[in-house]
Protein backbone atom coordinates (compact mmCIF):
# COMPACT_ATOMS: atom_id res chain seq x y z
CA UNK A 1 0.00 0.00 0.00
CA UNK A 2 1.20 3.22 -0.86
CA UNK A 3 1.79 5.93 2.08
CA UNK A 4 -0.38 9.31 2.62
CA UNK A 5 1.99 12.68 2.01
CA UNK A 6 3.66 11.95 4.77
CA UNK A 7 5.84 15.26 4.39
CA UNK A 8 3.13 17.02 4.23
CA UNK A 9 1.20 15.08 7.40
CA UNK A 10 4.53 15.98 9.27
CA UNK A 11 4.27 19.35 8.82
CA UNK A 12 0.95 20.17 9.54
CA UNK A 13 1.92 18.55 12.93
CA UNK A 14 4.78 20.80 13.29
CA UNK A 15 2.68 23.84 12.33
CA UNK A 16 0.08 22.47 14.78
CA UNK A 17 2.57 21.98 17.91
CA UNK A 18 4.14 25.38 17.49
CA UNK A 19 6.21 25.97 14.48
CA UNK A 20 5.59 29.01 13.09
CA UNK A 21 3.56 30.97 16.06
CA UNK A 22 3.54 34.72 15.47
CA UNK A 23 2.62 37.03 18.14
CA UNK A 24 1.29 40.93 17.21
CA UNK A 25 5.09 42.94 18.50
CA UNK A 26 3.46 46.25 17.23
CA UNK A 27 6.06 49.54 17.85
CA UNK A 28 5.90 50.00 22.24
CA UNK A 29 4.51 53.18 23.48
CA UNK A 30 6.63 53.39 26.32
CA UNK A 31 9.80 51.09 27.84
CA UNK A 32 7.04 49.21 29.90
CA UNK A 33 5.47 48.65 26.65
CA UNK A 34 8.66 47.43 25.42
CA UNK A 35 9.53 45.03 28.74
CA UNK A 36 5.98 43.76 28.26
CA UNK A 37 6.82 42.75 24.16
CA UNK A 38 10.01 41.02 25.30
CA UNK A 39 8.33 39.13 28.05
CA UNK A 40 5.43 38.21 26.02
CA UNK A 41 8.15 37.30 23.22
CA UNK A 42 10.38 35.39 25.83
CA UNK A 43 7.39 33.50 27.33
CA UNK A 44 6.03 32.71 24.00
CA UNK A 45 9.61 31.37 22.26
CA UNK A 46 10.00 29.02 25.84
CA UNK A 47 6.51 27.60 24.93
CA UNK A 48 7.28 26.72 21.51
CA UNK A 49 10.73 25.25 22.50
CA UNK A 50 9.27 22.77 25.45
CA UNK A 51 6.75 21.84 23.23
CA UNK A 52 9.20 21.06 20.25
CA UNK A 53 11.24 19.41 22.85
CA UNK A 54 8.21 17.48 24.38
CA UNK A 55 7.04 16.28 20.93
CA UNK A 56 10.55 15.65 20.16
CA UNK A 57 11.11 12.94 23.24
CA UNK A 58 7.88 11.40 22.32
CA UNK A 59 9.09 10.66 18.45
CA UNK A 60 12.09 8.94 19.78
CA UNK A 61 10.23 6.75 22.26
CA UNK A 62 8.08 5.83 19.92
CA UNK A 63 10.70 4.81 17.45
CA UNK A 64 12.48 3.02 19.99
CA UNK A 65 9.43 0.76 20.96
CA UNK A 66 8.44 0.21 17.37
CA UNK A 67 11.57 -1.67 17.13
CA UNK A 68 10.56 -4.48 19.67
CA UNK A 69 11.52 -7.34 17.80
CA UNK A 70 8.77 -9.53 19.45
CA UNK A 71 6.08 -7.32 18.28
CA UNK A 72 8.01 -7.80 14.23
CA UNK A 73 8.19 -11.44 14.18
CA UNK A 74 4.48 -11.35 15.78
CA UNK A 75 3.28 -8.69 13.42
CA UNK A 76 4.91 -11.25 10.31
CA UNK A 77 3.26 -14.56 11.35
CA UNK A 78 -0.03 -13.16 12.80
CA UNK A 79 -0.38 -11.75 9.23
CA UNK A 80 -0.15 -14.82 7.67
CA UNK A 81 -2.83 -16.65 9.90
CA UNK A 82 -5.39 -13.46 9.80
CA UNK A 83 -5.08 -13.74 5.65
CA UNK A 84 -5.88 -17.68 6.35
CA UNK A 85 -8.69 -16.69 7.91
CA UNK A 86 -9.86 -13.73 5.97
CA UNK A 87 -8.55 -14.06 2.08
CA UNK A 88 -9.32 -10.34 1.57
CA UNK A 89 -6.49 -9.68 4.15
CA UNK A 90 -3.70 -12.01 2.30
CA UNK A 91 -1.13 -9.31 0.27
CA UNK A 92 -1.95 -8.90 -2.97
CA UNK A 93 -5.94 -9.03 -2.18
CA UNK A 94 -5.20 -6.47 0.45
CA UNK A 95 -3.02 -3.77 -1.56
CA UNK A 96 -5.60 -4.14 -4.56
CA UNK A 97 -8.36 -3.37 -2.55
CA UNK A 98 -6.13 -0.64 0.07
CA UNK A 99 -4.88 1.28 -3.54
CA UNK A 100 -8.61 1.60 -4.61
CA UNK A 101 -9.88 2.55 -0.88
CA UNK A 102 -6.55 5.32 -0.88
CA UNK A 103 -7.29 6.54 -3.91
CA UNK A 104 -11.17 7.51 -2.41
CA UNK A 105 -9.99 8.91 0.85
CA UNK A 106 -6.71 10.13 0.58
CA UNK A 107 -8.36 13.81 -0.41
CA UNK A 108 -10.64 13.80 2.40
CA UNK A 109 -8.41 12.87 5.22
CA UNK A 110 -5.92 15.20 4.23
CA UNK A 111 -8.87 17.87 4.56
CA UNK A 112 -9.94 16.80 7.63
CA UNK A 113 -6.56 16.60 9.26
CA UNK A 114 -5.94 19.79 8.23
CA UNK A 115 -9.22 21.51 9.07
CA UNK A 116 -10.83 19.23 11.61
CA UNK A 117 -8.54 17.12 13.53
CA UNK A 118 -5.04 16.67 15.12
CA UNK A 119 -3.11 14.46 12.54
CA UNK A 120 -1.65 12.90 16.25
CA UNK A 121 -5.16 12.42 17.45
CA UNK A 122 -7.06 11.36 14.10
CA UNK A 123 -7.34 8.23 12.29
CA UNK A 124 -3.95 7.45 10.37
CA UNK A 125 -4.71 6.95 6.67
CA UNK A 126 -3.75 3.28 7.10
CA UNK A 127 -6.28 2.82 9.57
CA UNK A 128 -9.04 4.50 7.53
CA UNK A 129 -7.99 2.52 4.52
CA UNK A 130 -8.51 -0.76 6.43
CA UNK A 131 -11.35 -0.12 7.95
CA UNK A 132 -12.64 0.70 4.67
CA UNK A 133 -11.36 -2.96 3.22
CA UNK A 134 -12.67 -4.67 6.14
CA UNK A 135 -16.00 -3.59 6.02
CA UNK A 136 -15.98 -3.99 2.17
CA UNK A 137 -14.96 -7.64 2.78
CA UNK A 138 -17.16 -8.41 6.07
CA UNK A 139 -19.95 -6.74 4.59
CA UNK A 140 -21.35 -6.21 8.22
CA UNK A 141 -24.90 -4.56 8.67
CA UNK A 142 -24.14 -3.55 12.15
CA UNK A 143 -21.21 -1.30 12.90
CA UNK A 144 -19.82 0.57 16.37
CA UNK A 145 -17.32 3.23 15.39
CA UNK A 146 -16.00 3.76 18.77
CA UNK A 147 -13.92 7.46 19.14
CA UNK A 148 -16.12 9.17 16.46
CA UNK A 149 -13.93 11.64 13.96
CA UNK A 150 -12.89 10.09 10.14
CA UNK A 151 -13.24 6.53 10.93
CA UNK A 152 -17.18 7.64 11.43
CA UNK A 153 -17.06 9.25 7.53
CA UNK A 154 -15.40 5.90 6.72
CA UNK A 155 -17.64 3.47 8.30
CA UNK A 156 -20.91 5.71 7.40
CA UNK A 157 -19.84 6.07 3.96
CA UNK A 158 -19.60 2.42 3.19
CA UNK A 159 -23.43 2.40 4.62
CA UNK A 160 -24.26 4.80 2.43
CA UNK A 161 -23.03 2.23 -1.13
CA UNK A 162 -24.38 -0.38 0.33
CA UNK A 163 -27.34 -2.53 -0.54
CA UNK A 164 -27.49 -4.40 2.59
CA UNK A 165 -28.84 -2.09 4.94
CA UNK A 166 -26.03 -0.89 7.46
CA UNK A 167 -26.27 0.38 11.02
CA UNK A 168 -23.26 2.24 12.26
CA UNK A 169 -23.18 4.04 15.41
CA UNK A 170 -20.52 6.48 16.30
CA UNK A 171 -19.57 7.02 20.19
CA UNK A 172 -17.56 9.25 21.95
CA UNK A 173 -16.70 10.23 25.49
CA UNK A 174 -16.83 13.97 24.85
CA UNK A 175 -19.78 16.07 24.05
CA UNK A 176 -18.06 18.70 21.69
CA UNK A 177 -15.96 16.25 20.15
CA UNK A 178 -19.30 14.44 19.80
CA UNK A 179 -20.69 17.48 18.00
CA UNK A 180 -17.46 18.41 15.95
CA UNK A 181 -17.94 15.06 14.51
CA UNK A 182 -21.72 15.27 13.44
CA UNK A 183 -21.39 18.51 11.22
CA UNK A 184 -18.48 16.70 10.12
CA UNK A 185 -20.85 13.84 8.71
CA UNK A 186 -23.28 16.17 7.67
CA UNK A 187 -21.18 18.69 5.66
CA UNK A 188 -19.79 15.27 3.72
CA UNK A 189 -23.36 14.11 2.98
CA UNK A 190 -23.43 11.02 4.92
CA UNK A 191 -26.08 9.44 7.72
CA UNK A 192 -25.04 11.57 10.71
CA UNK A 193 -27.81 9.69 12.87
CA UNK A 194 -26.67 7.19 16.06
CA UNK A 195 -23.75 9.57 16.80
CA UNK A 196 -24.50 9.01 20.44
CA UNK A 197 -22.05 9.75 24.00
CA UNK A 198 -20.53 5.97 25.57
CA UNK A 199 -22.41 6.28 28.63
CA UNK A 200 -25.89 6.77 26.48
CA UNK A 201 -24.85 3.92 23.85
CA UNK A 202 -23.08 1.64 26.47
CA UNK A 203 -26.31 1.78 28.87
CA UNK A 204 -28.89 1.27 26.01
CA UNK A 205 -28.11 -2.47 25.61
CA UNK A 206 -27.81 -2.08 22.11
CA UNK A 207 -28.23 -5.19 19.66
CA UNK A 208 -24.82 -7.48 19.07
CA UNK A 209 -22.72 -5.92 16.38
CA UNK A 210 -20.39 -7.40 13.40
CA UNK A 211 -17.67 -5.04 13.37
CA UNK A 212 -15.95 -2.92 16.23
CA UNK A 213 -13.17 -0.37 16.40
CA UNK A 214 -12.56 0.64 19.66
CA UNK A 215 -10.66 4.17 19.25
CA UNK A 216 -11.81 5.78 22.03
CA UNK A 217 -11.02 8.49 24.77
CA UNK A 218 -7.30 8.62 26.35
CA UNK A 219 -5.65 5.57 26.96
CA UNK A 220 -6.65 4.87 30.57
CA UNK A 221 -10.58 5.06 29.57
CA UNK A 222 -9.54 2.60 26.35
CA UNK A 223 -8.31 0.37 29.16
CA UNK A 224 -11.16 0.57 31.82
CA UNK A 225 -14.00 0.39 29.28
CA UNK A 226 -12.34 -2.86 27.28
CA UNK A 227 -14.25 -5.62 28.51
CA UNK A 228 -17.55 -4.31 27.97
CA UNK A 229 -16.35 -3.68 24.14
CA UNK A 230 -15.66 -6.93 23.98
CA UNK A 231 -19.12 -7.60 24.74
CA UNK A 232 -20.59 -5.60 22.14
CA UNK A 233 -19.83 -7.83 19.02
CA UNK A 234 -22.35 -11.26 18.20
CA UNK A 235 -19.90 -14.78 18.45
CA UNK A 236 -17.51 -14.42 15.74
CA UNK A 237 -17.93 -10.97 15.59
CA UNK A 238 -14.68 -8.86 15.21
CA UNK A 239 -13.33 -6.34 17.12
CA UNK A 240 -10.57 -3.77 15.89
CA UNK A 241 -8.35 -2.46 18.63
CA UNK A 242 -5.83 1.09 17.32
CA UNK A 243 -2.88 2.52 18.94
CA UNK A 244 -1.59 -1.06 20.49
CA UNK A 245 1.75 0.29 19.60
CA UNK A 246 1.65 1.86 23.22
CA UNK A 247 3.63 -1.06 25.42
CA UNK A 248 1.38 -0.61 28.62
CA UNK A 249 -2.09 -0.59 26.98
CA UNK A 250 -1.25 -3.46 24.63
CA UNK A 251 0.07 -5.72 27.65
CA UNK A 252 -3.09 -5.08 29.18
CA UNK A 253 -5.39 -5.89 26.24
CA UNK A 254 -3.57 -9.10 25.07
CA UNK A 255 -3.29 -10.28 28.82
CA UNK A 256 -7.34 -9.28 29.24
CA UNK A 257 -8.07 -11.29 25.52
CA UNK A 258 -5.68 -14.55 26.74
CA UNK A 259 -7.69 -14.46 29.80
CA UNK A 260 -10.65 -14.32 27.52
CA UNK A 261 -9.28 -17.14 25.65
CA UNK A 262 -10.36 -14.62 22.71
CA UNK A 263 -8.59 -14.97 18.84
CA UNK A 264 -6.38 -12.16 18.42
CA UNK A 265 -3.95 -11.26 15.60
CA UNK A 266 -1.26 -8.11 15.36
CA UNK A 267 -2.27 -5.79 12.21
CA UNK A 268 0.87 -3.95 12.06
CA UNK A 269 1.46 -5.19 8.75
CA UNK A 270 -1.52 -3.79 7.45
CA UNK A 271 -2.08 -0.55 9.55
CA UNK A 272 1.69 0.56 11.09
CA UNK A 273 2.10 4.52 10.20
CA UNK A 274 4.34 7.06 10.20
CA UNK A 275 4.09 7.58 14.01
CA UNK A 276 4.52 3.71 14.44
CA UNK A 277 0.61 3.41 15.74
CA UNK A 278 -0.71 0.10 14.58
CA UNK A 279 -3.52 -2.28 15.61
CA UNK A 280 -5.49 -5.56 16.23
CA UNK A 281 -7.74 -8.03 15.35
CA UNK A 282 -10.16 -9.66 17.60
CA UNK A 283 -12.58 -12.33 17.26
CA UNK A 284 -15.31 -12.40 19.73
Amino acid sequence: MSIHNRCHTDQLFKNQIGFGVTTDLSMPHSIGDTNQARSQTMSMDFLTKNRIVKSGFVRIRRRIQDLSPAERARAKEDHAAVAARFPFLAEDAFAKAAADAENRLNESHAHYIANVGHPVHAASIELAVFMDVICNGLNPTRVADLGSGFTSFVVRSFAKGSTSGVDVSSVDDHPEWLQKTKDYLTGKDVSAQNVLLWDEFSGSDPAPFDLVLHDMGMMDFRAQTLERVLQLTRPGGVVILDDMHKPEYRTFALQTLEQKGLEHYSLRALTHDNLTRYAYLVIT
